[in-house]
């Protein structure tokens, strides 16, 4: 199927973003095509007044200047290669890099660099628009997708898994397969640690200063984070822009396992840190009994077996000694001894 929606190809360098930066989009919205194939790129940038020059380079070599606008028309493996824009007030774009193949089938993508969390559209396309069906889509070699029909797929919300090498496959006059593409996706921002501004047990009646830590590792100036706060299944604070929660008390009912949530703002990333224990000054003293009782139990035991070892050595010692009338009998007696000293050391060891 045919697109009609400009795809916004640009991706911050180094994780900076600068708002008078020249923006490309390309039309249809992908970064391979076949020979013969025509495409539109259109540039996004202020202008001086009255001046709606735009200035187009390929490879970094200047190619025209004129329109926002460059078409290319029956496009050949020479009009593969960098482009970049840049008008009157702008920065240039960031570069996006078109590639034009001739091939039985080609995996189109939006783009070959991706933030987690925005959408992947792959489109397994036939060489002049011929009919491809029973399409399956691989990402490193395994299978993930298969579409009778339907030659589009798009991974709604992406995420650091779907970094890989993707191609299609697909039939026509036989089973055809698309040479391989790499996709990378950057992270956004490392999972949340929650850390705890007091050290444990904690005093009863203390302020506890809870802190979800996370920072974002790509500069955008219009992204914002929103943090929760949750013990077990209860919700402390939902939503904040504050990575901070502060109105703890070390009560005993405040105990439990503590966890911190960060989102973006449209919910496509969210992350959750592991979960942290806290435990009131009664908690810990339940805790200190319990593993004193624990610990109790164990020696009184291991002095019971060690009395009961001792006794049977004596009486094995003691059994030796008496004088039998038969071998057989002296033979017995010593067999049950060994018998019953085995059955007492398995029960101690128990």
């Amino acid at each position: 199927t045919d697109v009609s929606i400009l795809w916004s190809l640009t991706v911050p360098v180094g994780g900076q973003d600068d708002s008078t930066k020249a923006v490309i989009t390309l039309q249809p919205p992908w970064v391979s095509v076949f020979q013969e194939e025509n495409v539109t790129l259109w540039c996004e940038g202020p202008h001086l007044p009255e001046d709606s020059s735009t200035r187009w380079f390929l490879n970094g070599t200047t190619i025209q200047t004129l329109t926002p606008r460059y078409r290319i028309t029956a496009a050949t493996v020479n009009d593969s290669g960098e482009y970049r824009c840049q008008t009157g007030l702008s920065v240039p774009s960031d570069p996006i890099q078109l590639e034009i193949h001739r091939d039985w089938l080609l995996l189109q993508i939006s783009n070959r660099v991706f933030i987690e969390g925005d959408p992947l559209a792959l489109r397994c396309h036939g060489w002049k628009n011929k009919l491809v069906y029973n399409i399956v889509f691989y990402q490193n070699g395994k299978a993930f997708k298969f579409s009778p029909q339907d030659s589009e797929f798009t991974i709604l919300k992406t995420n650091l898994s779907h970094n890989g090498i993707y191609h299609c496959s697909g039939m026509g006059w036989h089973r055809y397969t698309s040479a391989g593409v790499s996709i990378t996706i950057k992270e956004l921002f490392p999972a949340p640690v929650l850390r705890s501004s007091l050290s444990f047990p904690l005093l009863e009646g203390n302020l506890v200063n809870l802190s979800c830590e996370t920072k974002l590792l790509l500069q955008r100036p219009d992204l914002q984070l929103y943090f929760s706060f949750y013990v077990g299944s209860k919700t402390l604070m939902s939503r904040n822009t504050s990575s901070e929660y502060q109105r703890l008390t070390a009560k005993r009912e405040d105990s439990g396992l503590y966890w911190c949530e960060a989102t973006t703002e449209d919910g496509n990333v969210i992350k959750r840190s592991s979960e942290l224990e806290l435990q009131s000054p009664t908690s810990v003293w339940f805790h200190v009994l319990f593993y004193l009782a624990v610990g109790v139990i164990f020696l009184v035991d291991t002095i019971f077996c060690t009395i009961i070892h001792k006794e049977l050595q004596r009486q094995k010692k003691w059994n030796l000694e008496i004088s039998l009338g038969s071998g057989h009998e002296k033979k017995v007696t010593s067999y049950l001894q060994k018998e019953i000293q085995s059955e007492e050391e398995l029960k101690c060891q128990q």
